[in-house]
């Protein structure tokens, strides 16, 4: 499965994946990206996913400096978009 290999590449620690993945069972695509990027509508997929790695690389920064304004929460929400993201991409063959 493709995504199963584009999560492969991601190395985070294996409980954010697994709750990142536990959050696709209710992931709202609109609804989470119009919150996490305070727009009015959700960008499309190829926009999204490359704002969603820019942010997901700084939140993971922050995680490994052990920043005090490191929001695991955020972390995880954003990691869920990305997977949703990185699902409905492009298949590459």
């Amino acid at each position: 499965m493709q995504l199963e290999d584009d999560v492969a590449v991601i190395k985070r620690p294996k409980i954010l994946l697994l709750a990142a993945k536990i959050g696709l069972r209710t992931y709202s695509r609109n609804k989470e990206l119009k919150r996490l990027f305070k727009m009015r509508t959700a960008p499309q997929p190829p926009h999204a996913l490359g704002m969603l790695r820019t942010r997901e690389i700084d939140l993971e920064k922050a995680r490994k400096k052990g920043k005090a304004a490191y929001d695991m929460k955020l972390h995880i929400q954003v990691m869920t978009a990305l997977l949703q993201e990185l699902y409905l991409s492009p298949k590459k063959s």
